[in-house]
């Protein structure tokens, strides 16, 4: 981000959206290569090579921190401050608990009291999450940040952005290839064109962010997100990969259209000094709305489906019933962000 000023930087920030989309492309249609032929242990194997290629690229066309630089980031700089022990234990177990108790929602059924036990678990650890992150000397999460204009709202919409995008890959992969009859690597195929879109128009945005205010960006994108979700709420048993295309190609269009805003708007307004730990706060914000989103779209369609086509009283019907009103709850979702965004971003 400090390399980069003015348009720049939107257009910087497009393209880093693009690179992380056409991963998303290409994570799900590689997983499926090396399942078929390798196993699905292969899936954490590769991820050494390319772990240890990364830290290579990253030393050599990283540049180094100056020192200079590193000694005027004030309080923020937190060299021998003590390790949030409590902060990284009451996130973990409250972020876990939640979790779980939504993925396990279907079993337990929503009257259990093993199920509210643990939602409460998971409220209480988060709440008292929030108390320690106010009294550590070296939070975990510096609260004091989301004073910044547009940072809390856009770690928000970051959120619901990927939840939204995660839960339907995810689901979509899960009905090709267990209710339409697709093998992994046709599966991986046919989500291509979502997450290509994106990665496609991800730059453009970056390039528009300059020229028009994010909060309209981002409002126009989720809501094609939820106009193509509405489409494809029309899944049924029969559907393949042609009929899931249209509603695929204008979720892309939203989803790139959206990202490369969200994270300018989230961004923009933070000291320079603090880039390092906002942009954590927006990934950590990314990568909570990638669990809660597979997880609410869990508890959605397992209230109609038993989770087993191989039972006797399995309905495939079921299956595309609850996919169906997960779509739904995704669209209202995407609408609520779009009408966030349009309510909330304010240009510098």
């Amino acid at each position: 981000m400090m390399a980069f000023t003015g348009a720049l930087r939107g257009v910087a920030l497009g393209v880093w959206s693009a690179v992380g989309a056409a991963a998303l492309a290409g994570g799900p249609l590689l997983g499926a290569v090396l399942t078929t032929n390798l196993g699905w242990q292969s899936i954490f194997l590769v991820n050494v090579p390319l772990g240890a290629a990364m830290l290579i690229l990253a030393r050599s066309a990283v540049p180094a921190a100056e020192s200079s630089s590193l000694s005027s980031r004030g309080p923020l700089s937190s060299r021998g401050a003590p390790v949030d022990v409590a902060g990284m234990a009451t996130s973990a177990i409250g972020l876990s608990a939640l979790i779980f108790g939504l993925t396990q929602a279907g079993t337990y059924g929503w009257r259990s009291t093993a199920l509210w036990a643990m939602l409460g678990v998971a409220a209480a650890s988060l709440a008292l999450f929030v108390v320690v992150e106010h009294r550590a000397p070296a939070p975990l999460l510096d609260l004091s940040l989301f004073r910044v204009p547009n940072l809390l709202t856009a770690n928000v919409l970051g959120l619901l952005n990927l939840a939204v995008m995660c839960s339907l890959f995810f689901f979509l992969s899960l009905y090709l290839q267990t209710a339409a009859g697709s093998s992994p690597i046709q599966a991986g195929v046919a989500l291509l064109p979502l997450a290509l879109l994106a990665a496609v128009v991800a730059p453009l945005a970056g390039w528009l962010v300059s020229r028009a205010s994010p909060r309209w960006l981002i409002g126009a994108g989720m809501a094609l997100t939820a106009v193509g979700l509405v489409v494809l709420a029309d899944v049924n048993i029969q559907w393949g990969q042609w009929q899931l295309l249209p509603g695929l190609l204008l979720t892309g269009l939203g989803i790139g259209l959206a990202t490369t805003p969200i994270t300018t708007a989230a961004m923009d307004q933070v000291p320079a000094q603090q880039y390092g730990i906002a942009s954590a706060t927006l990934n950590a914000f990314r990568m909570v709305g990638l669990s809660l989103g597979v997880a609410v779209m869990g508890a959605i369609v397992a209230a109609q489906w038993p989770g087993d086509f191989a039972r006797s009283d399995a309905d495939p019907t079921a299956f595309t019933t609850g996919l169906s009103n997960g779509f739904l709850v995704n669209a209202a979702l995407a609408m609520a962000a779009a009408a966030l965004a349009i309510a909330a971003i304010r240009r510098r």
